[in-house]
């Protein structure tokens, strides 16, 4: 296509996930769990893309029926068996088969041709189409679907620890970002159990009922397993913002403090504090030399907790941002709404590209959906959210926590910077 005719829309289109993608992908995040497409080959190829760039051997534990115009007429049975035969004689630790769009019209019963086939390991068959809706839709069903199979009851047991619910490596630093808080937690002295989403044994699942207490870090992912493990064994769970920011790391810290009282808290806050001392000389040195770090129009467009976190860090923490535009959805609490200025629809792009087309002195936190538009000369841009074609990550900095907040302010002090420099250096020369 011609770079000139290129637009938002399209880049929209073509890269955002959808709920089959989603489903892969929490499935994925279990260790030795095999997988399989029930759909078109094109289905499963754009779902491997976006899984491998965080899971390398995907596609040795990914496969696909393949299905074709044959099978939309006369079923899909025989595609399945051809597909569930390598795991018959080896059966993985559990099998997921997501059936898309075109083989849920079909009305197969997955679950009862796998066991006829032969299959002997637990299986979890679910229908996550197109339709079904966005990835973090797809994500959420198969979590469920997950704990309908294999969740024990243990009401009245014994708890101990804590669980991080709806993370996932196939949100953009996802993994980082879990060691991070997995860290942050094992310091004020919780056990955390398990990352429900996030390189977990299938066999441990059962597991999950035994923690104290369910911490929700992506709510669009994690709130309604949380609730179904509430429901099904009684654990609480809270879904605080997730924490952006040394601010935000301590409000998220406290509200847990409030949910479980800690072992050792005190040495959490301590190393908050800490950092705030020191990251506030550093960074008042550099103010001294070039003022304050200001955006006159910011756009946010990512997952609907992370935006939220990061806007609430940006306009609070951050920056001074003199109009702060969000492209997410509402939370359930929507107490972060107050933050932005404006407030966008995820699916709204033309709104999204006329914010970045009226940008001067601007800030971009996205992806390369909305990069592709982003003049340098005009903005700053930040990568937070997948698809990322145009930067760089692999180093194991996060973006939630301490280390994330460094990790975010070195980026925009160092990328605002640089921008003034090569604009000083335009007036001279010119």
């Amino acid at each position: 296509m011609d770079e000139a005719v290129l637009s938002f829309d399209d880049m929209s289109v073509w890269m955002e996930s959808c709920a089959l993608t989603g489903a892969a992908a929490f499935f994925a995040g279990l260790r030795g769990c095999a997988v399989i497409v029930n759909g078109p080959l094109w289905c499963y190829l754009f779902t491997q893309r976006h899984i491998e760039q965080s899971q390398s051997d995907i596609s040795h534990r990914m496969k696909c029926t393949q299905l074709d115009n044959d099978a939309i007429v006369f079923g899909a049975e025989d595609y399945l068996r051809e597909a569930l035969q390598p795991h018959i004689d080896h059966p993985p630790a559990l099998l997921a088969v997501i059936s898309g769009s075109s083989a849920s019209l079909i009305g197969d019963d997955v679950g009862a041709i796998a066991r006829a086939a032969g299959v002997t390991c637990p299986v979890v068959a679910i229908d996550s189409g197109g339709l079904v809706g966005s990835f973090a839709d797809g994500w959420a069903r198969a979590s469920c679907a997950m704990i309908d199979v294999l969740l024990r009851e243990t009401r009245g047991e014994v708890r101990c620890g804590v669980n991080l619910i709806g993370m996932t490596s196939s949100y953009y630093n996802g993994e980082n970002d879990v060691r991070e808080l997995v860290r942050l937690l094992t310091g004020a002295g919780y056990e955390v159990r398990h990352v429900f989403g996030c390189d977990m044994p299938p066999e441990s699942i059962g597991d999950l009922s035994q923690a104290e207490l369910n911490i929700v870090v992506h709510d669009e992912l994690g709130l309604a397993a949380a609730k179904h493990i509430e429901q099904h064994c009684g654990t609480p769970y809270i879904a605080p913002l997730p924490p952006y920011g040394r601010a935000g790391t301590k409000r998220w810290l406290a509200a847990i403090f409030s949910a479980l009282p800690p072992v050792r808290g005190e040495d959490a806050m301590e190393e908050i504090a800490a950092a705030e001392r020191r990251d506030f000389l550093r960074i008042n040195d550099l103010k001294n030399t070039w003022g304050e770090l200001l955006f006159d129009t910011a756009l946010i467009r990512a997952p609907r907790s992370s935006a939220w976190g990061l806007a609430e860090a940006l306009r609070t923490e951050w920056a001074d941002v003199r109009h702060l535009a969000v492209a997410a959805q509402l939370r359930e609490d929507a107490a972060a709404v107050k933050i932005a200025d404006e407030r966008l629809a995820e699916t709204d792009t033309a709104r999204a590209q006329g914010v970045l087309a009226a940008m001067e002195r601007g800030l971009l936190m996205g992806s390369s959906s909305e990069s592709v538009l982003a003049d340098p000369r005009r903005m700053l841009y930040v990568p937070v959210s997948y698809p990322v074609v145009d930067r760089l990550h692999i180093s194991d900095q996060p973006f939630m926590g301490l280390r994330g907040a460094r990790h975010i302010e070195d980026m925009l002090w160092n990328g605002s910077v640089l921008r003034r420099e090569l604009s000083v250096r335009a007036g001279i020369h010119g």
